[in-house]
């Protein structure tokens, strides 16, 4: 059985592909897992499987999920697995890897395994010097007990014998993984740990070469430049100086989908860890914009004090590599003032009859002053007006006064862009960059209206008198996002407390490209989708770390595999075999 095991995990890809599945799991697992305790504090690298049953039982369903292009093989190593006399499946494991030479070459591993009872394990074998030799077919492996219903497993008794469990209590290791650590831990199938200390000397050499880069940046655009960049490395040598642990994880649920997450923690009391205590609200901000057949949506609540310290250090990075003070001139600060709050959402559109991919689209932001905003945009709008560069023409206006439009007091803008490839020094075959700008903002080019509305502006896309009376009527809480029910689903996969969400309208885009698909010959028929869950991504920034997780809804993903099959998946990427489990690759086998 374990000949099996080591074909899937002799090398560091392996461990951290199996650390990638396991961050699938939705449903949250009860508590920390407890293989935890027992993981020395310095170990640099952790995968821990909170449920080995539940994880062995997920790889089954997605192995069949997957169909023809799943592993026969995994059944019946997962089901060896589940057999395995002694073996706790309720239980949770830990692979914990020291990442020797500067994380190059293959790292030494001890398993934590879950039992139920040692001698059951060991089939009665004795032990020697504190380890049991039990022979894998041509293989051999140890064991060593570590008492409280755990065992320890390697093949290199150097490794094992090496080896000393920790007793950590649950309180510790919550303290040490830290809020973003602690949710990955309780909400997947699989956690990937690094300790921050073993990445630290690594990232320490980048600055060597990044400090070399900042003095090029200072011969050929001055000091102004310089110190601009000066300011970005304080803040990334800080981030450095007080990175924690980094974490990442998968989970997998038959009900709801796939799901990866990857969160970073900062030491508590640190200066980086300060940024990330923010309360997020952001789902707040679908009750402003309208409920239609979308593309893309995102909220954000950007109005925490720790990311407004953030957008400040990103303002003097701007500015310090803007030698020319036109950023300074078109008032950036003023500008994004207004976004510490807001909706965006990229309607459906008929892309065959070129009504452009942001015809449909509108946005919502709250902030410091509106009116404030409107005068930087006026002076925006006159400053890119100005802009002269070879092969580059640019006319733009933004309406001085606001007119009636629908009932609605708004202020015009509009850009036309004019691009001559040739001059900007492209030649034959260049995409022609007029039919580029229609694609995306249809005809006429880049133009919208802007109003006050709720409790901060809306802004359109285009110059549609309808669309601009929706998106007013939804900031006042009409008919609004909030009360969609893909978006409802997708929300209840995500953490709480986010400062960023995002959705990606599946459906809405497979039934607008599906038909040139099929009209191609990529798919050979197509039929309308309604009513799929749409891909989610969420981000948190709070308990002195920040965490991302992406949801691939199951039902979702499955009617993208029904409507593409392999055979168009070849056609569309060149064909090709990449087999990532092939021999040739192998390059070693992992202490494991």
């Amino acid at each position: 059985m374990l000949t099996s095991l080591k074909s899937i995990t002799s090398c560091r890809r392996a461990a951290i592909a199996a650390g990638s599945i396991a961050l699938l799991t939705l449903p949250a697992l009860a508590g920390t897992p407890k293989a935890l305790t027992l993981v020395p504090g310095d170990a640099e690298m952790v995968v821990v499987l909170p449920n080995l049953g539940e994880l062995l039982g997920d790889i089954n369903t997605i192995n069949a999920l997957l169909g023809d292009m799943g592993n026969g093989e995994i059944m019946m190593v997962t089901s060896m697995v589940r057999g395995m006399p002694g073996i706790h499946l309720d239980g949770s494991a830990a692979i914990v890897l020291d990442m020797t030479d500067d994380w190059e070459g293959e790292p030494d591993a001890v398993v934590i395994l879950p039992v139920s009872n040692f001698g059951d394990l060991t089939q009665g074998r004795e032990a020697v010097d504190g380890l049991v030799e039990f022979p894998m077919g041509n293989d051999t492996i140890y064991f060593s007990d570590l008492g409280g219903g755990f065992a320890a497993m390697s093949n290199d008794t150097g490794v094992l014998s090496g080896f000393v469990p920790a007793s950590n209590t649950i309180e510790e290791i919550q303290a040490t993984l830290g809020a973003a650590g602690s949710r990955v831990a309780e909400a997947n199938d699989v956690m990937i740990y690094v300790n921050f200390d073993g990445l630290r000397p690594m990232l320490e050499e980048s600055f060597v070469e990044l400090e070399e880069q900042g003095e090029m940046i200072e011969m050929m655009a001055g000091p102004e430049a310089a110190q601009g960049f000066d300011t970005f490395m304080g803040l990334y040598k800080t981030a450095v100086a007080d990175g924690q642990a980094v974490v990442g994880g998968f989970s997998f649920d038959a009900d709801s989908g796939f799901a990866f997450d990857f969160g970073l923690q900062f030491s508590d009391g640190s200066e980086s860890a300060a940024l990330f205590n923010n309360e997020g609200n952001a789902d707040s901000f679908f009750d402003h914009v309208p409920d239609m057949d979308f593309f893309f949506a995102q909220a954000f609540d950007l109005s925490g004090v720790g990311i407004q310290k953030m957008f400040d250090g990103y303002f003097e990075i701007i500015e310090g590599l803007d030698t020319s003070g036109m950023i300074v001139g078109i008032e950036l600060e003023e500008l994004l003032s207004q976004f510490q709050g807001g909706a965006v959402v990229v309607g459906g559109t008929n892309i065959m009859a070129m009504n452009g991919l942001l015809g449909n689209s509108v946005m919502y932001t709250e902030g410091e002053n509106p009116d404030a905003v409107i005068q930087a945009m006026k002076t925006l709008y006159s400053t890119m007006g100005n802009v002269e560069a070879p092969g580059v023409s640019v006319d733009a206006s933004f309406a001085d006064e606001s007119e009636d439009v629908n009932g609605v007091n708004a202020y015009a803008h509009s850009m036309s862009i004019e691009i001559d490839s040739a001059g900007m020094g492209g030649g034959m075959g260049m995409p022609d960059p007029a039919m580029i700008m229609q694609m995306v903002f249809g005809p006429g080019g880049p133009a919208g209206y802007t109003a006050k509305a709720g409790d901060g502006l809306v802004f359109t896309f285009s110059q549609d008198a309808g669309m601009l009376s929706t998106a007013v009527n939804a900031a006042n809480g009409e008919n609004t996002m909030m009360s969609n029910n893909g978006i409802a689903s997708a929300a209840a996969l995500l953490p709480d407390n986010r400062v960023m969400e995002a959705y990606v309208g599946v459906d809405h885009i497979l039934n607008t490209v599906g038909p040139m698909l099929m009209m191609f010959g990529i798919i050979p028929e197509f039929e309308p989708m309604e009513g799929l869950t749409p891909l989610a991504f969420g981000a948190t920034a709070d308990g002195g770390g920040m965490l991302i997780r992406t949801v691939l809804p199951l039902n979702t993903v499955k009617s993208v595999m029904e409507m593409v099959p392999p055979e168009a998946l070849d056609m569309l990427g060149g064909g090709g075999d990449d087999d990532w489990d092939s021999d040739e690759d192998d390059d070693g086998d992992m202490s494991f």
